[in-house]
C-alpha cells in the first residue's frame, strides 16, 4: 500500500485533500444552518425581546382575568343577598314570588 501511495502524484493528494476539507466545510455550514447556529445575535436579542413582551402581556392578562373573576364573585354575593332580602320581604307581605 504504501508504495501504490507512493506512486500517486503529489498534485492528486493536494487536490484529494482540498476537495475533502471543501466537503467539511459545506457540510459544517448545512449543518450550523439546520441547527440554527448561524443567525445573527442581534436578531437572538429582538426574539428575546419580543418573547418578553409577550410573556408580560400574558401575566397582565391573567391578572385582569383574576380581578374580574374576584369582582364576578362579589356582585354574585351581592346578588345572593339581594334575592334572599327580596324572598325574605315577599314571605312577610303574604305574597311569593
Amino acid at each position: 500500500m504504501t508504495s501504490a501511495l507512493a506512486q500517486v502524484p503529489w498534485q492528486t493528494l493536494v487536490a484529494g485533500g482540498l476537495v475533502m476539507t471543501l466537503i467539511a466545510m459545506v457540510g459544517l455550514v448545512v449543518r450550523s444552518i439546520l441547527t440554527g447556529r448561524l443567525v445573527p445575535r442581534s436578531a437572538v436579542d429582538d426574539i428575546r425581546a419580543d418573547r418578553d413582551k409577550w410573556e408580560s402581556a400574558w401575566r397582565l392578562q391573567q391578572e385582569t382575568l383574576a380581578a374580574i373573576d374576584d369582582r364576578l364573585d362579589a356582585n354574585t354575593e351581592a346578588l345572593r343577598l339581594v334575592e334572599q332580602l327580596v324572598q325574605a320581604l315577599a314571605t312577610k307581605g303574604g305574597t311569593s314570588v
